[in-house]
């Protein structure tokens, strides 16, 4: 019996420190998350504090986290009250070629530092694609008519 039970117990304390060397990988320090959002803009924060603490002070573009809700595709930021519980919440979200999970190291507050220092996400398209057959000459499909003269600033 003993035989049987030795190779599995040593075998569950050789990988422990590989476990916790994988479980810090999920945890990211400020200068690993300003990298991680510098090189993918598109991402999803989660956050997974109390509802006090959201309450008092939200993260702007932060979802409020619940334990059966969708998680997009892409890079995922869980952002928690402690280091811990976001790592656990990290390692809940099954990750895939598709999706990366990651915990912020510091919660709110090393998410809003760093947020502050990232650049701001760019709202205007580098491309524009004018779609087929829009500029063709003939009757509008619609037209601008206005209801009230155009109104001249009095100047005195």
């Amino acid at each position: 019996m003993i035989k049987r039970i030795l190779p599995g117990c040593c075998l569950a304390i050789l990988m422990m420190p590989a476990l916790c060397l994988a479980a810090n990988d999920l945890l990211l320090g400020e200068n690993d998350l300003a990298a991680k959002i510098e090189k993918d803009k598109d991402y999803q924060l989660l956050d997974a504090r109390s509802a006090e603490a959201q309450r008092i002070a939200p993260i702007a573009f932060s979802t409020r986290y619940q334990a059966a809700m969708p998680i997009r595709k892409g890079l995922v930021l869980i952002v928690a009250g402690t280091d811990a519980a976001a790592l656990e919440i990290a390692q809940s979200i099954p990750a895939g070629s598709d999706r990366t999970v990651f915990a912020v190291k510091g919660g709110a507050e090393a998410w809003q530092r760093v947020s502050l220092n990232a650049s701001p996400p760019s709202t205007m398209s580098n491309s524009f694609v004018i779609p087929m057959n829009t500029c063709e000459p003939g009757k509008p499909l619609q037209e601008l008519k206005r209801n009230k003269p155009q109104q001249e600033s009095k100047s005195k």
